[in-house]
Parts: structure tokens; sequence; C-alpha cells
């Protein structure tokens, strides 16, 4: 019996028919490819960003309480010196009082001010590695102070 035979008269031969279902089967997956990187890239296309409420914690406890030390010797010295005008005419400046190197007594400013006026005040006086130390600590700052900054 022969195999062309077997198949209806209307149908074509069996050549045909595999050389179809290879053509097909090829073309299916270029468009199987096709549309998985079309899904993929709108799959990041669409991707949610949301700048709104945060997500919710999850607490299962409530935390406990810190314990503060209330005497700690910045509180305990906490307006300390405000009754100086009241019972004193207002004659003693309270960085008069303080105990602490002369170079910040009542000094205002940043790093590398504090640290030329130190430099200034005690650096012949100074040990060497800690002069040292405070040398490379201004070049530092005055690079980085002259780089970035509000006062440029």
């Amino acid at each position: 019996m022969d195999v062309a035979s077997l198949l209806l008269p209307g149908e074509p031969k069996l050549e045909e028919q595999v050389l179809s279902g290879l053509k097909m089967s090829v073309f299916g997956g270029f468009l199987r490819a096709g549309v998985s990187f079309c899904h993929n890239a709108l799959l990041q296309s669409t991707r949610h960003i949301s700048t709104g409420v945060c997500r919710r914690i999850r607490m299962h406890a409530i935390p406990p309480l810190k314990d503060t030390d209330r005497w700690t010797e910045k509180r305990s010295m906490y307006g300390v010196y405000d009754n100086i005008g009241i019972l004193g005419d207002f004659k003693a400046h309270p960085r008069d009082l303080i105990v602490a190197p002369v170079w910040l007594k009542g000094f205002r400013g940043n790093e590398l001010q504090r640290l030329t006026r130190k430099k200034r005040m005690v650096g012949e006086r100074m040990m060497t590695n800690d002069r040292h130390s405070l040398e490379k600590r201004i070049r530092f700052l005055y690079r980085r102070f002259n780089r970035y900054g509000k006062h440029r």
C-alpha cells in the first residue's frame, strides 16, 4: 500500500505537509521569541514607581523606653551661668568663668578657623606629632573649603 493512497483526494502530499509544518514551527519560534521580547519590554516599561505613602511598619510589640541619664555633665550644667547676670549686675561674661583652653573660650567659627587659631596660639609649644597632625588637618580642610561649600 502506498502512503499517497492514504491521503484524501483534496489534501496536499505528505512532503508538502511536513515542509509546511516545519515552516510553521520555525515561524512559531520566531513569533514566540518576538512575543516574549515584547512582553519583557512591556514589563520593564511599566514598572510601578511610587513616591507616595511608605509601607506600614509592622510592630509586634511596643519598643522599650530608652533610659536616659538625667545627670550627665551636659544636662546638669545646663543653665548654670544664667544667674550670673541676675546676681552680678551683668559684669561677668560666662566665657570668663568657663574652664577651657584659651583658643576655645568664646570662639565661634568653623573647624578650620578653630585649628588655625590653635596653631597660632599654642603651635610652637605643641609636641611634634600633634603639630604634624594639626597641620595635616588644616591642609585638608583648607583644600576642602576651597573646593566645596557655599562661600566658594
